[in-house]
């Protein structure tokens, strides 16, 4: 009888010893995996949030050159966000029609509005509308 309790409790130590390494073993597991999806979301999150702030520069810059413009058909390309501020590049669709123009944009409480249209800028208009050096031409 002895030898059967004995039995019994190494089969129970054993059981719980390899339960703890079990145990263990699947918290390491789920630690690292929140760890790795922890980076994912950070990094596709933010080229997410990049993405959305592109669209919604463009998406306000095609709507400030249809209403300041004449040219019938255009493309738009952010060249630089910055803080608030943002320049992109305006080109016609048709070479002939104009030159190529800049668009400089800034975000007020998260919508993005045009503030002025050129193929030139002076100094003077730089600072009228506040435009940070980083972005200017």
């Amino acid at each position: 009888m002895s030898r059967m309790i004995s039995f019994h409790w190494c089969l129970v130590t054993l059981c719980k010893k390899s339960n703890r390494m079990k145990i263990t073993a699947v918290a390491r597991h789920a630690r690292a995996f929140s760890l790795i999806s922890t980076v994912v979301a950070i990094t596709f999150g933010g080229s997410l949030v990049f993405a959305n702030e592109n669209d919604a520069v463009i998406t306000a810059a095609r709507t400030y050159v249809a209403a300041h413009s004449a040219v019938s058909g255009f493309d738009v390309s952010v060249e630089k966000i910055e803080g608030d501020y943002a320049r992109v590049k305006v080109t016609p669709k048709h070479a002939g029609e104009t030159d190529p123009a800049w668009v400089f944009l800034k975000s007020e409480k998260g919508i993005w509005r045009g503030l002025t249209i050129g193929t030139f800028f002076t100094t003077e208009d730089y600072a009228e509308f506040h435009i940070p050096p980083s972005i200017q031409l």
